[in-house]
């Protein structure tokens, strides 16, 4: 089955209200869909928040709420659709919260919470996402929102996170692997370059709402070219040559948005009529001379049909060096993402309700083998020897509940310092560089656009490091297997101008957990390498291994750049001492091969138990 995603995009928690001062103030938020129309579905979605803790799953949930709709604003003959308001409802934690229905039309529609969940400061309510479904489609996204209240908190909270389509849902996919990855465009040395990808979709048509499903893959031969384009305009026409465009969407910089994330971008186009579907790209990611932008699907809804499903696919260009059946145009359109078979959106809200549910059933089980110990444990005071069996029992009990209450207060102090972090600093530094990425394009003076791209790149980097920090510190088992996802992902970021392979050897590496210690040391090392091979090294394709063994992991990163002499002290920017100092404290080794002219190769071990 499906899972939810467990993290927030991009920091992006949802939709909250101010703070109030009552539990039972009425409080609420509607979206305007733009017409009236049939609606099957409205689902609530709890904002999850892991750097809250346990509290962050459902976070701000009302506990009591109805829902309803209306044709006018003001919401007069409003039908009341959902009706939770006589007794408070169990808090979902992180699954969603689905109300089917039928036989309901309105263009606006109001969840007011008439009793609000308890915080430090007073009462609040919150939502990840406010879901309204038409059939197949979510015609909730992007329509006009408005409430009571919101706390409006860059880049956290926001009126407008109600209903824009990000939520922890992820990709309306089944479990069923893909034989395809999708499309990437062709390398180009230019960050603005005009790439396309357009579908005919057989005839003229009215097309009520089209997604972008990014690309999602574990494939790190080609990391970097796989992004989501930074810009790009989504448009309708009725020929080929798009002489004519009666209904576009311009996108001009998703600096200030990111890549989706594992997440569809849905866009509605209101019953715009057309025959070609395009997507142009005015912006792409990377650096240097190697940007690009790939694709997992592109679709075009009439009604409750992906009418773009298995049509004529052209494009500007192609990947070349891929190998064939993975990477093509048509793969854009042909009913799976890089990684599984997608299906309709209320197939996939069944299956993660049904996932919910056998969860539920995992803790009532839980709970209930908890109560059974407990009265065996009882009983056993009872018998010959009962006394002593008490007294022990109550000894490891006593031990064990002291180390629970040093744990648990142990997480909360992580938890507490990591919300900090990020609701201080990082709510800053978003908003430097908002400031700096506006400024860079907006400023007439060259040295002025100079210096707000310098302060947008520190900032940049600075909250990069603060997720990592955050990453490092958050409560919870992190594995072998987070730690090699980051790294990826470390690698996709840093090096997207490179031509990257990375490996992990074996591929099926049994996930084992890593202390606190090993994750930061090894984690830090190699994003230090990686960084010197950016800043220093001038290299064109970067070799990347990552090896485990029954007892230690390494890492080997071998470019072919200009080289050094790591004798040498005219390198001091290359950090080299803080690999060894690094590789001392985990009781591992490092080794640095380089000569100048022959490029350079790091490599980096320490036993997993460190």
């Amino acid at each position: 089955m499906p899972k939810l995603i467990d993290r927030p995009f991009a920091s992006r928690y949802g939709f909250r209200s101010g703070n109030l001062e009552r539990e039972d103030e009425e409080q609420w938020a509607q979206i305007d869909l733009g017409k009236s129309m049939e609606i099957s579905r409205i689902v609530a979605v709890p904002v999850n928040v892991a750097l809250i803790g346990e509290r962050g799953a459902g976070y701000g949930f009302p506990r009591r709420f109805r829902i309803e709709v209306a044709d006018n604003p003001e919401m007069g003959g409003a039908v009341t659709v959902v009706d939770k308001t006589a007794a408070d409802v169990p808090n979902p934690g992180a699954y969603p919260v689905d109300f089917p229905m039928k036989g309901v039309e309105g263009r606006y529609v109001r969840l007011t919470s008439t009793r609000h969940f308890p915080v430090d400061e007073g009462f609040i309510w919150a939502l990840e996402e406010l879901l309204v479904l038409s059939g197949n489609r979510m015609v909730s996204v992007g329509g006009k929102v408005s409430a009571s209240s919101s706390l409006d908190l860059f880049p956290n909270w926001s009126v407008n996170r109600l209903n824009d389509g990000f939520s922890s849902l992820g990709m309306p996919v089944s479990t069923q692997a893909s034989p395809t990855r999708g499309y990437l465009s062709a390398v180009s040395n230019f960050p603005a370059a005009e790439k396309w990808l357009a579908v005919d979709l057989g005839r003229e048509m009215p097309i009520d709402e089209i997604r972008l499903l990014p690309v999602e893959s574990d494939d790190f031969e080609h990391p970097g070219l796989r992004s989501f384009p930074r810009g790009y305009v989504v448009e309708l026409a009725g020929d080929a040559g798009f002489s004519e465009v009666p209904w576009s969407l311009a996108f001009p910089n998703s600096n200030l948005v990111g890549h989706p994330g594992g997440r569809p971008v849905i866009l509605q186009s209101g019953g715009a009529r057309g025959r070609y579907l395009r997507l142009r790209t005015t912006g792409l990611w990377g650096e240097g001379d190697r940007v690009g932008y790939g694709l997992a699907e592109l679709q075009a809804y009439s009604g409750d049909e992906n009418v773009a499903l298995g049509k004529a696919v052209t494009a500007s260009d192609t990947f070349e060096g891929t190998p064939d059946g993975e990477w093509f145009p048509a793969a854009a359109v042909d009913g799976n993402t890089s990684l599984h078979r997608i299906i309709e959106i209320p197939e996939h809200l069944d299956l993660i309700a049904r996932r919910g549910s056998l969860e539920g059933e995992k803790v009532q089980l839980s709970a209930k083998r908890e109560r059974n110990i407990a009265r065996i444990s009882g009983i056993l005071g009872y018998g010959a020897g009962g006394l002593v069996v008490t007294l022990a029992l109550g000894t490891a009990w006593s031990v064990g509940r002291q180390r629970v209450v040093r744990e648990r207060d142990l997480k909360l102090l992580r938890e507490q310092i990591a919300r900090d972090l990020h609701d201080d600093i990082g709510s800053n530094l978003g908003g430097i560089v908002l400031l700096g990425e506006v400024g860079s394009e907006s400023s007439t003076d060259p040295q002025s656009r100079d210096d707000f791209r310098l302060i947008r790149d520190a900032a940049d980097e600075a909250s990069a490091s603060m997720r990592d920090i955050l990453w490092l510190i958050q409560g919870g088992e992190t594995g072998l297997a987070d730690l090699v996802a980051k790294m990826r992902q470390s690698a996709d970021t840093i090096l997207g101008d490179k031509k990257v392979s990375l490996i992990v050897e074996p591929a099926d590496f049994r996930d084992i957990p890593l202390s606190l210690l090993f994750r930061r040391h090894v984690l830090f090392s190699f994003k230090e390498a990686l960084n010197n091979i950016r800043k220093h090294a001038g290299a064109s394709k970067v070799d990347i291994r990552l090896a485990v063994d029954a007892r230690h992991f390494t890492f080997a990163i071998r470019d072919d750049g200009i080289g050094f002499d790591p004798l040498s002290a005219a390198h001091p920017g290359h950090g080299l001492h803080n690999f060894q100092r690094r590789a001392d404290r985990l009781g591992g080794t490092h080794r640095i091969e380089s000569a100048p002219g022959c490029g350079s190769e790091v490599t980096f071990t320490a036993p997993l138990k460190s």
